[in-house]
C-alpha cells in the first residue's frame, strides 16, 4: 500500500467489515482472496482523506482446475473467489488540506485525474491482451467493471476538488 505522501494510515474493509490496517505508509498486507472489492480509506494529519477501492481481477492460470477438478471444482473457485486476485500494489493520493489557490488546486486535480485515467488505461490494455477469443464476454465484463471503477474514482476525486479549501 502506497500514499502520497507517506506516512498515512489506511483501513481496508470489505463488505462493511475491516479485513487489515497499513500503519504508517508505505507497507504491506495480506488480504484474503475474494470476489468482493476493498475499499481504502486512508488519513494524514494536514491532508484530505484519501479513498480508493482495489478489484479483485481475474487468475487466468487457475482454470487449469477445470482440467484438475472439473466444472465443479472451477464453479467453487469462482463462487470463493480463489480464481480471483487483488492489484499488488494500490497507491492512494491524499490532496493537501488547503491550497494558496485556485489555481493551485485545480492543477493538482488535474493531474491527478490524468493520472488516474493513465493507470486505468494501462490495466484496461493489460486486460484486453490477456483476452482470448473464448472468453470475449468474461473479457468485455471485466472491462467495463475497470471502466466503472475508474469512473468511481474520477467522481470521489472531483467532490475532493471542490470540497477542498482554497487558503489557510
Amino acid at each position: 500500500m502506497l500514499t502520497e505522501p507517506a506516512g498515512a494510515s489506511c483501513t481496508l474493509t470489505r463488505d462493511g467489515s475491516i479485513v487489515g490496517v497499513v500503519n504508517p505508509t508505505p507497507g504491506t498486507i495480506t488480504i484474503s482472496k475474494s470476489t468482493r472489492d476493498i475499499a481504502i480509506r486512508c488519513t494524514r494529519q494536514g491532508n484530505l482523506p484519501g479513498v480508493a477501492s482495489a478489484t479483485p481481477q481475474f487468475q487466468a492460470m487457475t482454470v487449469g482446475n477445470l482440467l484438475i477438478g472439473g466444472v465443479i471444482g472451477l464453479g467453487v473457485d469462482a463462487a470463493s473467489g480463489a480464481l480471483s486476485y487483488y492489484p499488488a500494489n494500490v497507491l492512494v493520493t491524499l490532496p493537501p488540506e488547503s491550497f494558496s489557490s485556485e489555481q493551485s488546486r485545480d492543477g493538482f486535480f488535474t493531474q491527478r485525474a490524468a493520472d488516474i485515467r493513465r493507470l486505468y488505461d494501462e490495466r484496461a490494455l493489460a486486460l484486453r491482451s490477456s483476452c482470448t477469443p473464448g472468453d470475449r464476454q468474461t473479457c468485455e465484463g471485466r472491462t467495463a467493471a475497470l471502466e466503472r471503477e475508474r469512473d468511481e474514482e474520477l467522481r470521489r476525486l472531483n467532490a475532493q476538488r471542490f470540497s477542498a479549501p482554497i487558503g489557510g
